[in-house]
């Protein structure tokens, strides 16, 4: 009975451990500071570390994504949301093993973005101004992505983590 009640704890505790998240390192090479905003969607997996940073010249940092998140990292002046006139990542991570990931100005362009996928097997996308080709970053004003049969801006990648550049 000790080996049976010793092997459903055992069991038990292995299933209830923590899903294991990502790694996305923030880096700036700007010669200004850049501030940043770390989203979560409503219904999403919601991040729970530090969500304004500041990273001043030269500086990286190092955020936990959680597994299942589905949201955004934004160029943020006023360190609060996501929903204003900035440049800004985009992801929908383990979904059916991949993550999916863009660059979006559609709301405006504020800051050169570069996304480097963590396996040289994946796309990198970067974006240096507002007139970025549709198929590394959304235009200012355009949901369609560029109006494509699909959605040119938009990478799928089975790597789970991710740095984001900015000023590459």
């Amino acid at each position: 009975m000790f080996a049976l009640t010793l092997l459903y704890t055992t069991l038990l505790s292995l299933f209830s451990l923590p899903a294991l998240g990502h790694t996305f390192t923030l880096n700036n090479q700007c010669v200004y500071n850049v501030p940043l905003y770390v989203d979560s969607w409503p219904g999403s997996v919601a991040y729970t570390g530090s969500k304004n940073l500041k990273l001043q010249p030269g500086q990286s940092a190092q955020v936990d994504i959680p597994q299942g998140w589905n949201s955004r990292i934004c160029h943020n002046y006023d360190c609060g949301n996501c929903w204003g006139q900035e440049s800004m990542v985009e992801f929908n991570m383990d979904v059916n093993g991949l993550a999916y990931y863009d660059i979006s100005n559609i709301e405006g362009y504020t800051v050169p973005q570069e996304i480097v996928p963590s396996s040289g097997e994946c796309e990198t996308v970067t974006c240096t101004s507002a007139t970025c080709p549709c198929d590394q970053a959304y235009p200012i004003g355009n949901e369609k992505g560029c109006g494509a049969v699909i959605d040119l801006p938009v990478k799928a990648c089975s790597t789970q983590d991710f740095t984001i550049v900015y000023c590459p």
